[in-house]
């Protein structure tokens, strides 16, 4: 599509600069000449394609009305619906503002109470929409705008549904649409949805806000979506540990899987939201110094007088007494359980200090930490020589001490990011990877290499190595296009897991002196209950060492992974072919209007034979 020029007209609207460019369209900055107001004008791409441009003309006519319906002045209004020769446009009020994202990240000293403030103008306007009949589906950060006078604009009700019919609705019965990071369980499925959809991703989005990272972590679509339908979202104050206690109470509501259990409007949600604000300014408050008597710092309180006609001195002098013994008492008992405390937490007074010092600003960067693309190694493979091959490794002889029930003390680090491990448990992704990094494991193996998965089954578990999915199974059998999963030197904890079957932990030890190039995994997962859970497929569409060649028609299908979007498909091409990290498998989707999403799936491997996977896709059209 030809990319206008500043005083070019659509209708009557002079273009002033270009906005934005996407797969539906161009969006300009453009002057509305008969009441000069700027507006923005969003314009139809159709590429010659009739049938694909009638379809993307009902959306863009169905995304005029849909929002025609909503006057509010937290959600973005529509001007005009019209076609300027083969131009079909909507012009829109301009918002001169940032992404909510990216207003958060270049503010990071917000308090948790501004940052609540603007996710509450949200939910009001959610409110507004739904309340005519129109449920948004897609909110995101990126469809929230904020000015720089914190006036919050949801923008973008162009996949909305209506809720009262289905006469204008061009989205299929079990097609995904919308971001999947911030999608609630009943969208993935596919169901029918209200407006409790729209609050469990307004949670999602709050959540990034305070905690500094999302609810449900995937460097996958097949993580992400398990995530959000099976597993519990991560504790925030694992993530954030001077967030309010409350916190937990709150996001587990805001994102329960079943619609019933959140809050049906936005009253409610903004109740409960009110309590991460409240309650973190609370804990903010420094309790004032206990007066003891004899300081400078402030004496005792004063007895009551006494009674007449009695002497008030026995009685004062027993008073300041029982007071000063008291006092005393007290602090001797405080500092003898802080030292208890300390010592069942397993931290030295010096350590408790510095773990202070070290511990991250009240308010972490929102955006979402890159998932490292190397595999760390759990240990020095000099320690992990002393293992003895195929036995499991023996629990520890010490008991360990309870875990104090005060506020959790905040780490000495930054928390790491890793995709989460999709499992039967409900206790949050965060906390069951800490626990398990600390359980003994069902396996042993030593190899100087790389293992081979032929004999594990199912085929479909899922297959994590130091906490990172890297595929199923069957990927790593080096049968079929699968390969061998090699390592770097060092000790890794391998998890085979899938629903209704008992996880598997394994640590393998990668060294020099082991006597195998390559072993062979052939541990069956007990089952424990009969369950469904999702397939993974199709099959590898390749394999390489990390280059992949892509040929896709619509030649302007958007690639994407996970949440993240690549770019056009066609830019992947002999001369720029798309680089991907590894070892691992690279779930890719394939997207166009009017066309069925499609997933490549590819592996990468340095046991490759291929430098360049070379991958050929036609997408089909909707019927």
């Amino acid at each position: 599509m030809r990319v206008l020029g500043p005083g070019s007209r659509i209708g009557r609207f002079e273009v002033v600069r270009l906005l934005g460019e996407g797969a539906m369209g161009v969006v300009y900055l453009a002057q509305d000449p008969h009441i000069e107001r700027p507006v923005a004008v969003k314009t139809l791409r159709s590429d010659g394609d009739k049938e694909r441009a009638a379809e993307i003309e009902s959306r863009f006519l169905k995304e005029a009305k849909l929002s025609g319906r909503l006057q509010h002045p937290s959600i973005v209004t529509i001007y005009e619906f019209g076609r300027d020769g083969d131009t079909v446009y909507i012009a829109m009020e301009y918002v001169d503002g940032q992404s909510l994202s990216r207003f958060v990240a270049d503010r990071p000293a917000l308090t948790v109470g501004e940052r609540v403030a603007l996710v509450k103008d949200v939910a009001r306007a959610l409110q507004h929409a739904h309340e005519r009949g129109v449920v948004h589906r897609d909110i995101k950060p990126g469809n929230i705008l904020v000015t720089k006078d914190r006036a919050v604009k949801v923008a973008d009700f162009g996949i909305g549904k209506l809720l009262s019919g289905a006469s204008t609705d061009l989205t299929r019965t079990g097609t995904m649409i919308g971001s999947p990071a911030y999608m609630s369980p009943e969208q993935i499925r596919g169901e029918k949805i209200d407006g409790r959809s729209d609050f469990f991703s307004l949670g999602v989005v709050l959540f990034e806000l305070v905690a500094g990272a999302r609810p449900f972590p995937g460097d996958s679509i097949t993580t992400l979506v398990y995530q959000i339908l099976h597993t519990e979202p991560r504790d925030p104050l694992s993530l954030k540990a001077d967030l309010a206690p409350a916190a937990r109470e709150v996001f587990a509501r805001l994102l329960a899987k079943q619609p019933g259990d959140r809050p049906s409007n936005a009253n409610e949600f903004i109740r409960e939201i009110d309590r991460l604000a409240s309650e973190f300014a609370e804990t903010q408050v420094t309790a004032p110094p206990i007066p003891i008597a004899g300081r400078s710092a402030g004496a005792a309180p004063a007895a009551p007088a006494a009674p007449k006609g009695r002497s008030s001195v026995p009685l004062f002098a027993l008073a300041a007494v029982l007071v000063a013994a008291a006092l005393l008492l007290f602090v001797w008992r405080s500092t003898d359980r802080r030292g208890q405390t300390s010592a069942a937490a397993g931290v030295t007074p010096a350590a408790a200090t510095q773990a202070a010092q070290n511990a991250p600003a009240q308010l972490a960067p929102t955006s979402t930490p890159e998932v490292p693309t190397a595999l760390p190694t759990r240990g020095p493979a000099e320690a992990a020589d002393t293992m003895i091959v195929g036995a499991p490794r023996p629990a520890p002889t010490t008991t360990r001490p309870p875990r104090p029930t005060a506020a959790p003390k905040p780490p000495t680090e930054p928390p790491q990011v890793a995709a989460a491990a999709p499992g039967p448990e409900s206790r949050p992704a965060e906390e069951r990877s800490s626990s398990r990094a600390a359980e003994p494991a069902d396996r042993s193996y030593r190899t100087r290499r790389s293992a081979r998965f032929s004999g594990a089954s199912p085929d479909q578990a899922r297959l994590f190595v130091d906490g990172r999915y890297v595929g199923i199974v069957d990927d790593w059998d080096n049968h079929g296009g699968g390969k061998d999963l090699e390592f770097t030197n060092g000790l890794h904890r391998v998890r085979l897991e899938l629903p209704g079957y008992q996880t598997l932990q394994i640590d393998l030890n990668v060294t020099p002196s082991a006597e195998e190039e390559v072993i062979t995994i052939e541990d069956e997962l007990k089952r424990t209950s009969k369950v469904p859970y999702p397939k993974i497929g199709p099959s590898l569409n390749g394999h390489t060492r990390g280059g992949v060649q892509l040929e896709v028609e619509p030649s302007d299908a958007e690639l994407s992974e996970g949440d993240r979007q690549l770019g056009i498909a066609a830019q992947f091409g002999p001369s720029s072919p798309l680089r991907l990290s590894g070892p691992m498998v690279h779930e890719l989707v394939l997207s166009a209007p009017g066309f069925e999403p499609k997933t490549v799936r590819v592996l990468v491997s340095r046991n490759s034979s291929n430098d360049l996977a070379k991958i050929k896709v036609k997408l089909k059209k909707k019927s």
